[in-house]
Formats: C-alpha cells, sequence, structure tokens
C-alpha cells in the first residue's frame, strides 16, 4: 500500500525501495554487495534524516500535519538506520568466516 507522503519526495522514496530490495536479497557470502550496502544505506539515512528535520516547512508545502509527516520520514530513516547496522555486523561476520577459511586452506 502506498502512503501518499511517497508523492512528495518520489526519488528519495524510489531509492528507498530500490535499496530495501537489495538488503533483502544479500546474500552473507556476497562481502562486496554487503559493504555497498552499508554505505548506502547509511548515506540514503543522511538523506531522510534532513527530510526528517525539514518536515514543518515540506508538510506546510504540500498541506499537510507535520507530525504525520516527520514521523513517516523518521521511519524510514530509522529502516535505514536498522539495515546499516545490519549490513556492517554482517560484512563483519562474512569478512572473519572468510579470514578464517583462508587460515584453515593455508594449514
Amino acid at each position: 500500500m502506498k502512503s501518499e507522503f511517497e508523492q512528495i519526495c518520489p526519488e528519495d522514496f524510489k531509492q528507498f525501495r530500490e535499496i530495501s530490495k537489495r538488503f533483502q536479497n544479500v546474500r552473507m557470502e556476497n562481502i562486496s554487495e554487503l559493504n555497498q550496502l552499508c554505505i548506502d544505506s547509511w548515506l540514503l539515512a543522511t538523506r531522510w534524516s534532513e527530510i526528517q528535520s525539514n518536515a514543518s516547512k515540506i508538510a506546510q508545502e504540500h498541506g499537510l500535519t507535520k507530525m504525520d509527516f516527520k514521523d513517516w520520514a523518521y521511519q524510514k530513516y530509522r529502516q535505514l538506520q536498522e539495515m546499516h547496522i545490519t549490513c556492517r555486523s554482517w560484512f563483519r561476520m562474512a569478512r572473519k568466516d572468510e579470514i578464517s577459511l583462508r587460515q584453515q586452506e593455508g594449514i
């Protein structure tokens, strides 16, 4: 179900959907994608933080209530933060596993 707020920042929301799909499909074995998702989710979270901080101005321009829009933008920001933290954790674990495997092969 689409939110009416998606129409306000369509490009930002498109990027949010794309990174969400990448996150859903990422595999622990794909270290480079985990690293890139970690970076991309952090960058996009920064953008959503900016959107949230401008909620009052944006809501006024579109005839919306500030709190509803701010809450919606905050949820996108938090989801991206969680993606970033999760990908960072998975990346570290995958990297450790890769190093451990290389050491075992060297024995």
